[in-house]
């Protein structure tokens, strides 16, 4: 019973993260190399923890369908779901050091959106905020500083913050939030804000950001 109750009140504090890496960040991460087979990689769903590392459904791009049969570094193709001339619904087990992170911590699960281009690396992560500061710091360990974080909707308007904010970053957060500016699709942009509080564009970026910034800090750090 206490065991259901602590999950209980875990559930309470759950948060989306939003983590983006750039290629030239995460250069020396055997998963980096994916993008070299194949044009866009995308997280579909998570399906089970395995002492190997998580088995999940996935998405994958390329110009020859030859390249499903290689061998993969950081993951290994079970089952392939579906498949046209140049994508493919795929079963994978994922073993690099990211996937191994969020085997090793069952406070923080690894969601869609995420994916992977030859851009770089956008994985979204919901968890409690105890597990998020795990991840963020052992993602620190694995790339340095060279990725930035993002929090979801429902991080930003936690009711806590509201003695973190000053209250004019507090009222521009919440009028973004109402208006739907970390829905998914966005649903306004900052010149929208703007024009409905009447104030400047530049004003309306700058809480915005301050205000992520701290809210960032008080969760991860």
């Amino acid at each position: 019973m206490n065991k259901s109750a602590n999950l209980g009140d875990q559930s309470l504090d759950l948060r989306y993260m939003q983590v983006d890496v750039s290629l030239i960040s995460a250069a020396d991460l055997p998963g980096m190399t994916i993008s070299d087979t194949f044009n866009h990689t995308e997280f579909i769903t998570f399906i089970e923890r395995s002492e190997k590392g998580l088995v999940c459904l996935i998405r994958v791009e390329f110009e020859n369908p030859a390249v499903l049969e290689n061998d993969h570094t950081v993951f290994e193709i079970l089952e392939v779901k579906s498949q046209t001339a140049h994508s493919a619904l795929v079963k994978v087990l994922f073993t690099g050091p990211i996937p191994l992170l969020f085997c090793n911590d069952e406070d923080a699960w690894w969601v869609s959106p995420s994916q992977l281009n030859k851009s770089g690396m956008k994985l979204t992560i919901r968890g409690t905020i105890k597990a998020l500061r795990r991840i963020r710091e052992d993602l620190s360990k694995l790339v340095g500083n060279g990725f930035k974080v993002k929090l979801g909707e429902e991080s930003l308007k936690g009711p806590e913050f509201i003695d973190l904010l000053p209250e004019k970053q507090r009222l521009v957060l919440d009028k973004a939030i109402e208006m739907g500016y970390y829905s998914r699709p966005r649903g306004c942009t900052q010149r929208d804000i703007a024009r409905m509080m009447d104030l400047k564009q530049a004003t309306v970026s700058e809480h915005l950001q301050s205000a992520e910034a701290k809210i960032i800090d008080s969760i991860t750090n």
